[in-house]
C-alpha cells in the first residue's frame, strides 16, 4: 500500500509539474494564463488594498488594457487578485504593486510591495499521425487504399470477351487522419490559429479534399486548399481543449485504378505564415511539424481473360 501511495504521489507531481510548465509561473506567466498574486493579511480588519500593474518598478506608468486584465483594484480586505496575462510585450518586465492602507482605527499607515514578473510565450504545436481510433502511428504511415467493389455489370451480353469485362468499378474513398495539439496557452480562455498545407501526388483521376474537427468522429469543417502551397488559417476554440483533426480524403471514384501511391502530407507552417494564438503571439515550436502518410499501391489486376 505504501509503494502504491508513492507512485501515485509521484505521478500527481509530474502531472503538476507539466501543467506548470506550460502555463509558466506567477513570475514567468504563460501568454493566455491567469495567476494568482496575493500578500498574507493581517485577520480581517477593513484594511484597504489598491493594487496597480506598470511598466516601470516606480509603480508610475500604467501598463496597457490590452496586457492583462486584474479581477480587482483593490479594496477592503482585497489582499489577493488575479491577473489574466492577455497580451504582454514578451520580453518585457511589467511590476504589480499593492499599496496596503490600515484603517484610521489602526493608524492609517500605509505599506508598498512590488512584484517583476516577465511573461514568456510558451505556446507550441505538434502533428502525429492518428487512424479513425484515434490511436497513434508512426510517421510515414502506410495504409492500403480502400476496397474495391463491382458497381454493375455495363455489357449487352453479346457473348464477345471485351463485352463479357465491361464491367463499373468504384474505387470508393481513402482517409488519413492527423492530430494537432496545442500547448503553452490557457485553454481555456486562450483561441489559437494553426496555419498548415496539406500536399499530395495528386493521382489523376482523384479528388481530395480535407477539413478538421475537435473530435476524430467529427463533424469536420471542410477546407479548401490542399494543394501543398496555400495555407490553410483556421480559428480553433476553447471547447477543442488544445486538440484538433485533420482528415484528408481521397476520393478514387469510378475511374482510378490508384496503381500508384499516394503521398498525403500536412505541414505545419512557422516563419511568414505561422499558427498563432488569439492575441497574435506566435508559436514558439511547432515539434515534429510534418507529418506524412502513404496510400500505398494498389495490384496492376488486368481484366479476366478466357478463350473467346
Amino acid at each position: 500500500m505504501k509503494k502504491f501511495l508513492l507512485i501515485f504521489a509521484a505521478v500527481l507531481l509530474t502531472a503538476f509539474s507539466e501543467d506548470v510548465f506550460a502555463q509558466g509561473t506567477g513570475v514567468a506567466p504563460a501568454v493566455g494564463s491567469t495567476k494568482n498574486y496575493s500578500v498574507a493579511p493581517a485577520a480581517a480588519n477593513g484594511n484597504n488594498y489598491a493594487w496597480s500593474l506598470t511598466t516601470d518598478a516606480a509603480g508610475l506608468i500604467p501598463a496597457g488594457a490590452g496586457v492583462a486584465t486584474l479581477s480587482s483594484t483593490g479594496g477592503e480586505d482585497v489582499s489577493d487578485i488575479d491577473i489574466t496575462w492577455l497580451n504582454p510585450v514578451i520580453g518585457s518586465t511589467y511590476y504589480l504593486h499593492v499599496v496596503e492602507t490600515a484603517t484610521a482605527a489602526n493608524g492609517g499607515c500605509s505599506n508598498h510591495k512590488a512584484l517583476a514578473i516577465k511573461p514568456a510565450n510558451l505556446f507550441e504545436l505538434e502533428i502525429i499521425n492518428v487512424n479513425l481510433a484515434n490511436v497513434e502511428q508512426a510517421n510515414d504511415f502506410e495504409i492500403c487504399p480502400a476496397e474495391v467493389k463491382v458497381t454493375s455489370y455495363d455489357g449487352a451480353n453479346t457473348g464477345t470477351l471485351a463485352d463479357a469485362q465491361n464491367f463499373i468499378y468504384n474505387y470508393q474513398k481513402d482517409s488519413v487522419y492527423y492530430k494537432v495539439t496545442a500547448s503553452g496557452i490557457d485553454l481555456t480562455t486562450t483561441t489559437w490559429s494553426p496555419q498548415f498545407t496539406i500536399g499530395h501526388d495528386g493521382i489523376t483521376g482523384t479528388t481530395v479534399t480535407a477539413g478538421w474537427s475537435s473530435s476524430i468522429t467529427g463533424p469536420f469543417t471542410s477546407l479548401i486548399n490542399t494543394d501543398g502551397t496555400t495555407a490553410n488559417d483556421i480559428s480553433v476554440p476553447t471547447t477543442a481543449n488544445g486538440v484538433i483533426y485533420i482528415k484528408v480524403v481521397v476520393n478514387n471514384s469510378t475511374t482510378n485504378e490508384g496503381l500508384t501511391a499516394n503521398n498525403v502530407d500536412v505541414v505545419l507552417l512557422n516563419g511568414a505564415n505561422t499558427s498563432e494564438d488569439e492575441n497574435g503571439n506566435d508559436v514558439t515550436s511547432i515539434g515534429n511539424g510534418s507529418r506524412n502518410q502513404i496510400i500505398k499501391v494498389r495490384p496492376a489486376t488486368s481484366d479476366i481473360i478466357t478463350t473467346e
